[in-house]
């Protein structure tokens, strides 16, 4: 893919409504508020502040599994919305025959956001996606991040 990539970061607060919950990505001046469940939104949270629980939960383990087999994430990209969903991408590295390579995984921004902030990885954006799904910070009333 060719496409511009922005990066962005998780604005660490969650909106919550009676059906969904909303995240934001942010920038120096744009956001992108992506509508996610109530318990992936939690998820992204636990991982934003870096909370851990007495067992692993579902996205911590999948860290577990990828770090014990000596693989990593490297970036996460939402690159397409198609018919209101926004569709990403998870980049993972890995060993393979003596050398390193990467794998790149279709998944739900809502996984990959939360893998993300707990593996400390970057979050970018396609240009195209933010154009057409993107608002400015004021239009969301985030002055300050």
């Amino acid at each position: 893919m060719n496409a511009e990539l922005v990066k962005m970061e998780v604005y660490p607060q969650v909106y919550h409504a009676d059906t969904y919950s909303e995240i934001v990505l942010v920038n120096e001046t744009m956001a992108l508020p992506i509508y996610v469940s109530f318990q992936q939104a939690e998820s992204i949270l636990h991982g934003l502040q870096g909370k851990r629980f007495h067992r692993p939960l579902t996205h911590d383990l999948f860290m577990q599994v990828l770090n014990s087999l000596g693989a990593s994430i490297k970036k996460v990209v939402i690159d397409e919305l198609v018919e209101g969903v926004f569709m990403a991408r998870l980049y993972v590295e890995h060993e393979k025959e003596g050398g390193v390579s990467e794998t790149v995984i279709d998944a739900r921004p809502s996984d990959c956001i939360a893998l993300a902030v707990r593996e400390g990885c970057d979050i970018f954006v396609s240009r195209r996606v933010l154009d057409e799904a993107g608002k400015s910070r004021e239009e969301l009333g985030i002055e300050h991040f």
